[in-house]
């Protein structure tokens, strides 16, 4: 069943049993209303006709053959009457009895009105006793055709009304319905075709709720999200193609060119090791593309108390050897902070920094690293004294695959282009932020983390206690 189909006849029955329960109790109502009425006449006329018969001896009785007005609205009534002997005996009736009155053992107790037929027509009576008459009893019985005759007019109106109520209401929830459910069926569209693989849905709404208005801004939110991940992955496969190519076409033609025909030992040898660098390049951008994916999925391992001094001494040890080959000095400061964190991946970001730093820093240069708590965070700051960045390539610098060159000098090592995307991404995997700051000649990133309070800390692979940094202290 459809949500449209639910909701008009969850109304609907909603709407019927409420009505159909409050007309039933209205008509209870004012039927208990006219009977009382009618009780309380027949009662008081009961007593009063008892009254005359006692003072006839208890023989006959006084009631009028001529209808009555004794009971509700002036309305006129013809009385039945009966008068009953001890033993149970009509001893008199009324001319309105066209058959024998019902025995003594059918009427209900004395003074408690009761309802009757006689000939198919329907009576309210009462008995009373005959004063001063022991065992003698008056039957007087009226009509209920005005309060039965009501009762149909009234049941047959209220029918009407419900039928008619009913009605309107399900039209008017078919037609809010609709427009409630236009809204969701749009929506729903836009997924299916999303789903399709077309990706230019949107939903358009012209009017609607504010909740249903959110609903389709958040779907469409979603779909630009997925929409520019899709576009990330296809560029992302498109660039991790490319970059694997070059290196596996060098080492092709390497070992072609070397099989190519007979060469002496030395020669193989050169062979050998210029596909071995190439093989070590393509492992490199392997591990760089495993890496991306990892930090980007935001799969980490778990977090451990983790000692910043020890990231950053570790991170230069492994760029030390590149440091020297370039004149460039690694200088650090800190307060000896730490950050529940994961060791390896921290020192994967510092390590790309500092490597990026390196690449671009002049012969004598110096690359510093400074870390200090600022609030609740821990700031580690890398800068060097090369040409800086340029203001074009200051927004793309963290995307996949980019790259840049200095403004005074080419790079000698071009790599991926994925160190910074690796580095931000670990960064945003720990709750924190890499960005590039203003300042300074050269390049300066800042690399924010939520900052752990002093533990005990515990030793990681990849990042021994045993090499940290001093305060001030020059790593490479």
């Amino acid at each position: 069943m459809s949500l449209r189909a639910r909701i008009v006849g969850t109304t609907t029955a909603v709407t019927l049993v409420t009505l159909g329960g409050a007309f039933a109790a209205i008509s209870f109502a004012m039927d208990e209303s006219h009977v009382e009425q009618l009780d309380g006449a027949l009662l008081a006329e009961a007593f009063q006709e008892a009254g005359e018969v006692a003072e006839l001896g208890g023989t006959a009785l006084a009631i009028s053959e001529q209808p009555g007005r004794f009971t509700r609205d002036d309305v006129t009534f013809t009385k039945y009457g009966a008068l009953y002997a001890a033993d149970g005996q009509v001893v008199a009736r009324t001319s309105s009895f066209k058959q024998a009155p019902p025995p003594v053992g059918e009427l209900s107790e004395t003074a408690t009105p009761f309802d009757m037929y006689i000939a198919d027509e329907h009576l309210r009576a009462v008995q009373v006793d005959v004063p001063r008459h022991p065992g003698l009893k008056l039957l007087l019985a009226s009509p209920r055709t005005s309060i039965d005759g009501d009762t149909r007019f009234r049941l047959k109106a209220m029918l009407v009304v419900f039928l008619a109520a009913v009605g309107w209401v399900a039209m008017v929830a078919t037609w809010t319905t609709r427009r409630l459910v236009r809204d969701h069926e749009i929506i729903a569209d836009v997924t299916k075709r999303v789903a399709r693989g077309d990706l230019s849905a949107r939903a358009e709404l012209v009017s609607g709720d504010a909740e249903t208005r959110l609903l389709a801004k958040n779907v469409n939110e979603m779909i630009e999200r997925l929409d520019a991940l899709l576009r990330v992955q296809r560029q992302f496969v498109a660039h991790a193609a490319h970059e694997l190519r070059s290196p596996l076409t060098t080492l092709y033609g390497e070992l072609s060119h070397a099989l190519r025909k007979p060469r002496d030992a030395s020669e193989y040898r050169r062979a050998i090791e210029e596909a071995l660098a190439s093989t070590e390049d393509l492992k490199a951008l392997a591990d760089d593309l495993l890496v991306y994916a990892r930090v980007v999925a935001n799969r980490l391992p778990p977090a451990e108390d983790v000692s910043i001094d020890a990231i950053v001494a570790h991170a230069a040890k492994l760029v030390a050897k590149e440091a020297r080959s370039r004149d460039v000095r690694i200088a650090s400061s800190s307060d000896g902070s730490s950050v529940l964190g994961h060791a390896r991946d921290l020192e994967r970001l510092v390590r790309n920094l500092l490597e990026n730093a390196v690449e671009h820093s002049p012969p004598g240069g110096e690359v510093r690293v400074t870390t200090r708590t600022e609030g609740d965070d821990l700031v580690l700051i890398v800068e060097d004294d090369g040409p800086g960045i340029a203001a074009d390539d200051r927004d793309r610098i963290f995307e996949p695959f980019f790259r840049r060159v200095g403004s005074e000098r080419p790079v000698e090592r071009e790599g991926a282009g994925l160190g910074l995307s690796i580095a931000r991404g670990i960064a945003e995997g720990h709750g924190g932020t890499l960005s590039l700051a203003d300042g300074g000649a050269g390049a300066r990133f800042v690399l924010k983390l939520p900052a752990h309070s002093p533990g005990t800390r515990v030793p990681s692979s990849g990042s021994p206690d045993e090499m940290p940094a001093a305060s001030g202290s020059k790593l490479a």
